[in-house]
C-alpha cells in the first residue's frame, strides 16, 4: 500500500467511509463515480492513495465533499420556508462578493431603513433586480432578477461591507446600510425579468429603487423561490478570493462516468435530480498550441457534460484558471440549438454518455470531461448526444 503523510489510519478512515457511504452510497459506487480500479475487496485498502493523488490530500477530499455551513443549523434549502420578510429592489449591478450590503442614501433613506427594521424580520431577504439604465451593466443582466441576499439588522457605513474598490466610488450613496449574511443568485439560464414577477414594477422602478418595497404576495414569493437558485460568495472583511476549483479525476481511459444529480450547489423546489437539465459543450478560446506546448493540428479543446446551468459550470472553470489570454466559453447547448432540455439528470446522462463514448474513440482524451478534437467530431459527438436524449425519453426512460 502506498504511504502517504496524509492518511492517518483512524480519523481518515472514517472519513473516506463516511463520504462513501452518504455520498456516493458505498465504496463501490465512489469508485465507479471517479473511475477507480481495484479489486473488490480491495477497495477500502486502495481509496487512501487514490484520494490523495486525485485530490492533493484527505483533507482536500473532505473539503471537496464539505456542504456549506455558515448557517448552522439550516441549509440554503431552507431560506424560503422560515418565515422570513421579502423587500425588493434594484441594484446597478450584481457582485455580491465584493458588496455584501443592502443601503439607502440621505435622510431619507435613513428613516427608510429605520421603519423598515421595524417592520421586518431580522434577517429578512432582499431580492435585487439589475437597474436597466447604466450603459456599463452587464447586458444578460439589464431589467433581470439576479439574485438575492439574507440580510441582518446590523446596521453600519456602506464601506464596512463593501470591497475596498467601491469605496472610492459614488461616494455619497447607500451610507446608511445594513450587513448580508449570505448572497444567492439566480441560474443565469432561469433568471426571471422583472416584469414576470410584476408587470407593474417598472412603472415604480425609481421608488422600488431608492426605498425598496416590501413583497407579501404569496403567488410572487413563491415564483422567487421555485426558480432554481445557488448559494454564492458574499463579502465580508475576511472574505477569500480564491474560489474552489472542481477537481477532476485523473483516468487511464477517455470515458469519465457520469456523476450523481447534484444536490448541494444549487436550489430547486421538488429536488434537483428533477430539475430540467442542459447539454453542453463548452470550448477553451486562445492559442491551442500554446496551451498545449505542441500543434493541436486545428483541433480545439472542449468541455462537455450536462449541468442545469452550462454558465454556471463556465464560471467556475474560468474563475478556477489565472487572468489571461484562454476564456471558457459556451459552444453549444440544448436551449442554444433550439432543442427541448432533458427533462431530468436520468435522460441526461444517457445524452452524455453518448458523447463522451464518440469522443474517447475519435478524439484525444486530455482527462476528465476534456478532449482536443475537430470540429467535425466535436459536431458528431453533439448529434449523438441529442439523438440518445431524445431517444432514452421516448422509450420513457425517465429514472433519475
Amino acid at each position: 500500500m502506498v504511504q502517504t503523510s496524509d492518511f492517518r489510519q483512524g480519523g481518515d478512515a472514517q472519513a473516506i467511509s463516511r463520504i462513501a457511504t452518504e455520498v456516493y452510497g458505498g465504496f463501490r459506487q465512489m469508485f465507479d463515480a471517479h473511475g477507480w480500479d481495484a479489486p473488490g475487496n480491495k477497495l477500502m485498502t486502495a481509496a487512501p492513495a487514490l484520494i490523495v493523488n486525485q485530490y492533493g490530500s484527505i483533507r482536500g477530499f473532505e473539503a471537496a465533499h464539505q456542504k456549506p455551513s455558515r448557517f448552522e443549523g439550516y441549509s440554503a434549502s431552507d431560506v424560503w420556508d422560515r418565515g422570513y420578510s421579502v423587500l425588493f429592489t434594484s441594484f446597478w449591478g450584481w457582485s455580491p462578493e465584493t458588496w455584501g450590503t443592502v443601503g439607502w442614501s440621505g435622510d431619507r433613506g435613513l428613516t427608510r431603513r429605520s421603519n423598515l427594521l421595524a417592520q421586518l424580520t431580522d434577517p429578512f431577504i432582499t431580492v435585487c433586480y439589475v437597474t436597466s439604465n447604466k450603459t456599463y451593466i452587464d447586458p444578460a443582466l439589464k431589467g433581470k432578477i439576479a439574485g438575492f441576499y439574507l440580510v441582518s439588522h446590523e446596521t453600519g457605513d456602506r464601506d464596512e461591507f463593501t470591497h475596498p474598490i467601491h469605496h472610492g466610488r459614488d461616494v455619497e450613496k447607500w451610507r446608511h446600510s445594513l450587513r448580508a449574511l449570505r448572497a444567492f443568485g439566480y441560474l443565469p439560464e432561469h433568471r426571471l425579468k422583472v416584469t414576470d414577477l410584476d408587470p407593474g414594477l417598472l412603472a415604480r422602478a425609481r421608488s422600488v429603487s431608492a426605498m425598496g418595497e416590501v413583497i407579501t404576495d404569496p403567488a410572487q414569493i413563491k415564483l422567487l423561490r421555485d426558480t432554481p437558485w445557488m448559494e454564492v460568495e458574499v463579502y465580508t472583511p475576511a472574505s477569500a478570493s480564491a474560489v474552489d476549483a472542481v477537481p477532476w479525476p485523473e483516468q487511464t481511459q477517455g470515458m469519465v462516468q457520469a456523476g450523481p444529480a447534484s444536490s448541494d450547489g444549487y436550489v430547486v423546489a421538488g429536488g434537483t435530480q428533477w430539475t430540467p437539465r442542459e447539454l453542453y459543450i463548452l470550448k477553451l478560446d486562445g492559442n491551442i498550441d500554446a496551451y498545449l506546448g505542441r500543434s493541436a493540428s486545428g483541433r480545439v479543446i472542449v468541455k462537455v457534460g450536462l449541468a442545469a446551468s452550462p454558465d454556471i459550470r463556465r464560471q467556475s472553470f474560468q474563475k478556477a484558471m489565472p487572468r489571461g489570454a484562454f476564456q471558457w466559453k459556451i459552444d453549444r447547448t440544448l436551449s442554444g440549438c433550439g432543442l427541448a432540455l432533458c427533462p431530468n439528470h436520468g435522460v441526461a446522462v444517457r445524452g452524455e454518455d453518448a458523447m463522451k463514448r464518440h469522443l474517447a474513440a475519435h478524439a484525444e482524451w486530455l482527462g476528465g470531461e476534456f478532449y482536443l478534437a475537430s470540429g467535425e467530431v466535436i459536431e458528431a459527438a453533439w448529434q449523438l448526444a441529442c439523438n440518445a436524449a431524445k431517444s432514452s425519453l421516448e422509450r420513457g426512460n425517465n429514472e433519475q
